[in-house]
């Protein structure tokens, strides 16, 4: 196993183990990292995409590739596909355009759980009730760190 690996394993017990301090600090690595990480992966999927979505493809295409094999990769094929959304200002038109065609399933009510979070705690602090037949709402304490 790799040190990368064995650097985030751990048991409940020796976290458990921790003094207050060491169990404080170790939440500060552990919050560190895991920006940088996230960070990283930005970074990471940027450059991943940019080589599935424009260099590969551009690159096959220059040199007369339509398909090809790679020993502990696989095969590697160009696949159509594409990005689609509503236009912002358009999305009552829409609906009733895949409405009228049938395919009124597509549109579906959401609400943002976010948005929902907020609501039910704002609910909850003025004295609301909440009916739990229709909202789950699961309370926890979690620790947090405020910029130095």
């Amino acid at each position: 196993m790799n040190k990368m690996n064995k650097m985030y394993e751990f048991s409940p017990e020796d976290i458990e183990s921790l003094t207050t301090l060491e169990l404080i600090k170790e939440f500060d690595l552990l919050r560190r990292i895991k920006e940088k990480l996230e960070e990283k992966l930005k970074e990471i999927n940027k450059k991943y995409d940019f080589i599935r979505i424009t260099v590969i493809p551009n690159r096959f295409e220059s040199e007369g590739i339509e398909s090809m094999k790679v020993e502990g990769v696989g095969r590697i094929n160009l696949t159509g596909d594409m990005y689609v959304s509503i236009l912002p200002d358009k999305k009552t038109e829409a609906y009733d355009f895949f409405r009228d065609i049938g395919k009124g399933s597509l549109i579906t009510e959401t609400i943002n759980s976010s948005t929902l979070k907020a609501a039910v705690k704002q609910m909850i602090l003025s004295g609301e009730e909440v009916p739990d037949s229709i909202v789950k709402v699961t309370p926890f304490t979690r620790a947090s760190i405020t910029k130095k």
